[in-house]
C-alpha cells in the first residue's frame, strides 16, 4: 500500500497528498484527494465542492485528515457497506463452506446475538481497537465462557485480516486486543455431566425390560459414542465375530437460511463425523455385543428391516435425534427421573467418567471418545480426579518408597 507522506505547506503550491483545488467553469470551486487505490492499481480520487476556494479547501483538509486516520481504502464502491454487510459477505464466502451446517448455524447465531448487536451499524473503518477491547471486557464480565469469547475473537480477527487485505481498513484493529479468561468458566463444576454413581445401577435395572432403549443405553454408556454416531450406525458397522464396532458416519442437521441468516428449514441426514479423529473402531465389551445381537434377533422376529441399527421402528428409516430424545424423556417420566439431569450425552460422559475413575490412561479415553486432543478430555473430566484418586496415588507412592528403601511404611508409628 502506498505510504502517505507528511503534509508540509510550501509557498505557491499545496503539499503532497493535500489534494488539489481549482475553479470550475460554472464558478464553483472543486477539490480532489486520493483516498485509496482501485483493484487495477489506479488512484481512487474523491471530489468535493464549495462556493468559495476556502470552503473547498476546508473540505479537502477534512477528507485528507480522514485518510491519515484510517489509511487508504481499496475502492469507493464499497464505502457504503457497513460492518454487518461486509462481515456477512466474508463469512458466507470464506468461512461457511468449510464448516458443518450445525457449526455454521451456531456461529451465525453468535454473530447476530453479540457481534452485530454491538457493531452491526458501524462503518467498518470506525471500529477501532478501543471499541473492540471494551466489547471483550464486557463479555468477560457478563459470564460468557472463555471458549465462547475465544470463538468471537477468532471470527473478528479473521474478518479484519480480510478487511485489511482488501484495504477497507488501514490496519487490523484486533492485533492488540486481549481477552481475559473468565474465572466462572474455568471453575465450572462439570460433575453433573455423568450419571451419579448411586444412579448407575438403578438406571441399568430400570431399562432391562425396555426392548429398544436397553441396547441404545448400554451401547452409549459402554462405548462412549455420541448420540449422532449411534443413530448413524448400520449393521455392517457391527462385527460380531471380532466384537468390534466401527464409527464411520454421524447424523448431522441441515439448515436452510434466508438472506438475513434466519433459519427457514431444518432436516437431518447421515454424513461425516464431527472430526476426522471421530472415525474409529472400538472393541465392544461382551455385554454390548450380547445386547446388540439380542436386538438384531428382536428386529428379525418383528419383521423390522433396516440397514440402521436403531431405526424408526415404524418406518425402518433414520431415527432422528429429537425422536431419540423423546424416547428417553418418556422413560424418565415413567421412572420419575425428570430431575436427575439425564440426557443422551449424559451416557457418553458416564463412559469417560467410569474409565477415568478406574484410572484408565486419559490418552486411551480420548481415542475411544474420538477427541482430537487429549487436553479436551482432561479439561472436560478434570472433576473426576477426586480426593479418592489422590488417596490411591499417595498409597502408590508409599509402596514405591518401601520397595526402593526396603523399609517398612512408618505410618503405623504415627501418633494421632
Amino acid at each position: 500500500m502506498p505510504q502517505i507522506k507528511s503534509i508540509k505547506q510550501k509557498a505557491g503550491r499545496r503539499g503532497n497528498n493535500e489534494g488539489s483545488i481549482f475553479q470550475r467553469k460554472d464558478g464553483r470551486w472543486s477539490g480532489e484527494v486520493i483516498v485509496g487505490y482501485k483493484t487495477d492499481g489506479k488512484p481512487d480520487r474523491k471530489t468535493v465542492y464549495g462556493k468559495t476556494r476556502q470552503e473547498a479547501a476546508q473540505q479537502v483538509a477534512a477528507l485528507t485528515a480522514e485518510v491519515f486516520k484510517n489509511g487508504y481504502t481499496l475502492s469507493s464502491a464499497r464505502r457504503d457497506l457497513n460492518f454487518q454487510s461486509l462481515c456477512m459477505e466474508w463469512y458466507d464466502l470464506f468461512e461457511a463452506p468449510r464448516l458443518a451446517d450445525a457449526t455454521v448455524e451456531n456461529r451465525r447465531r453468535m454473530m447476530k446475538l453479540h457481534i452485530f448487536a454491538a457493531f452491526g451499524r458501524y462503518d467498518v473503518k470506525d471500529i477501532d481497537e478501543n471499541k473492540l477491547q471494551r466489547f471483550f471486557n464486557a463479555k468477560a464480565k457478563s459470564g460468557l465462557s472463555s471458549d465462547y469469547i475465544g470463538k468471537m475473537k477468532y471470527l473478528l480477527n479473521n474478518f479484519f485480516r480480510y478487511a485489511t487485505k482488501k484495504h477497507y481498513v488501514g490496519i487490523n484493529p484486533m492485533i492488540d486486543v486481549v481477552t481475559v479468561k473468565n474465572d466462572s468458566s474455568i471453575s465450572k463444576d462439570r460433575s453433573g455431566m455423568a450419571l451419579k454413581p448411586e444412579l448407575r445401577q438403578a438406571v441399568l435395572d430400570m431399562v432391562e425390560n425396555h426392548k429398544l432403549l436397553k441396547p441404545i443405553l448400554i451401547t452409549c454408556t459402554l462405548t462412549g459414542l455420541r448420540p449422532q454416531e449411534v443413530l448413524a450406525l448400520t449393521w455392517d458397522n457391527i462385527d460380531f465375530t471380532n466384537k468390534t464396532l466401527s464409527v464411520k458416519k454421524a447424523v448431522n442437521k441441515k439448515y436452510q437460511f434466508d438472506a438475513d441468516w434466519n433459519v427457514i428449514a431444518r432436516s437431518a441426514e447421515v454424513g461425516k463425523t464431527k472430526t476426522p479423529k471421530s472415525v474409529r473402531c472400538i472393541a465392544m465389551p461382551e455385554i454390548v455385543a450380547y445386547v446388540l445381537n439380542e436386538w438384531l434377533l428382536t428386529c428379525k422376529e418383528s419383521g423390522l428391516k433396516s440397514d440402521f441399527v436403531f431405526p424408526n421402528t415404524k418406518t425402518g428409516k433414520l431415527r432422528t435425534y429429537s425422536g431419540l430424545r423423546s424416547l428417553l424423556e418418556r422413560f424418565k417420566k415413567r421412572h420419575k427421573l425428570q430431575d436427575e439431569g439425564i440426557s443422551m450425552y449424559t451416557l457418553r460422559h458416564t463412559f469417560a467418567t467410569i474409565l477415568l475413575e478406574e484410572r484408565e490412561n486419559p490418552k486411551i479415553v480420548a481415542e475411544l471418545m474420538g477427541h482430537t486432543k487429549v487436553s479436551t478430555t482432561l479439561d472436560l473430566y478434570s472433576h473426576v480426579v477426586s480426593n479418592a484418586v489422590y488417596t490411591v496415588t499417595a498409597q502408590t507412592l508409599d509402596g514405591v518408597y518401601s520397595r526402593i528403601t526396603q523399609k517398612k511404611n512408618p505410618s503405623d508409628s504415627l501418633i494421632v
